[in-house]
């Protein structure tokens, strides 16, 4: 781990990106704070993360008065009803369309049915395009970091993640540092086992691969990239009973055949991550 974690690290900063290494949320969260505060960031967008819920990033970044909005569809109800996700591949599977309507009724001004569920859907587009226009940072987690040309891959099923890492002049990743693979080879398995245990997929809709900031020559993508690589307690659990648990890809099929989270739901477990995966 710690061999690749270096390869990846000396390869990302060769693409131009600049690596953070944080010990624990608290440090990361200092340091992507310290990022907005560099850049003059008023507003963030984010995609889908489950590394920044696990280090609670939103609450820091609002604290030093950068707001910021959750972008993934499910995240952005969540984040209305101001909860937590329910779940990791669908954080709102618990709201149903009335409980929708009112949240997108509520942040838009104007009375939603709950019926025309392409009408609620567009006006959550509206409301988060303009948020992807004005912000100065996108921030991320990161599927897979490959360590031999230093990439970040993101897997998403909306375009939210395309645009929060290409549309701000700033962005930023954090990730855990089990989620390496050492070559392109083992992330093509990653990436191959991750969509079609999280939804079925043969791969998932938008696979976006980030090399360092954006060159001269092409047509978007942000000026800078920083990757802040998550201990918090990663590390400790090598060489244990444990160490198994880092092997987790994040895909959500253990939730679909828990007895325990089907009945009580993934609040129950107090944690980012519910369900079996969340227990460990």
């Amino acid at each position: 781990l710690a061999h690749h974690l270096e390869t990846f690290e000396g390869n990302a900063i060769a693409a131009g990106a600049q690596i953070h290494w944080a010990k624990n949320g608290a440090e990361a969260c200092e340091i992507v704070v310290e990022i907005a505060r560099q850049h003059g960031v008023k507003s963030a967008t984010k995609g889908k993360s489950m590394t920044t819920e696990e280090i609670h990033l939103n609450r820091a970044l609002e604290a030093a008065g950068v707001a910021t909005v959750e972008t993934d569809l499910g995240d952005f109800l969540i984040q209305l009803a101001s909860e937590t996700p329910s779940h990791i591949i669908a954080p709102a599977i618990h709201k149903t369309r009335q409980q929708v309507a009112a949240l997108l009724s509520r942040e838009s001004g104007r009375p939603l049915s709950p019926d025309n569920l392409s009408a609620l859907t567009g006006e959550a587009r509206r409301i988060l395009r303009e948020r992807f226009l004005v912000a100065g940072m996108g921030i991320s987690g990161g599927n897979i970091a490959v360590a031999e040309t230093g990439s970040v891959i993101l897997v998403t099923n909306e375009g939210n993640g395309r645009l929060v890492t290409s549309l701000p002049p700033v962005h930023v990743a954090v990730i855990g540092i089990e989620k390496i693979a050492p070559t392109w080879d083992e992330a093509a398995v990653w990436l191959s086992l991750l969509a079609r245990s999280a939804a079925g997929q043969p791969l998932s809709i938008y696979t976006s691969i980030i090399t360092g900031p954006a060159r001269s020559d092409d047509p978007d993508g942000a000026k800078e990239v920083h990757i802040v690589l998550l201990d918090n307690g990663r590390s400790q659990l090598v060489g244990t009973k444990y160490e198994e648990v880092l092997q987790c890809i994040r895909c959500g099929a253990c939730l679909n055949v828990c007895p325990v989270y089907s009945e009580a739901g993934g609040h129950a477990y107090g944690s980012p991550y519910c369900g079996p995966i969340g227990a460990v």
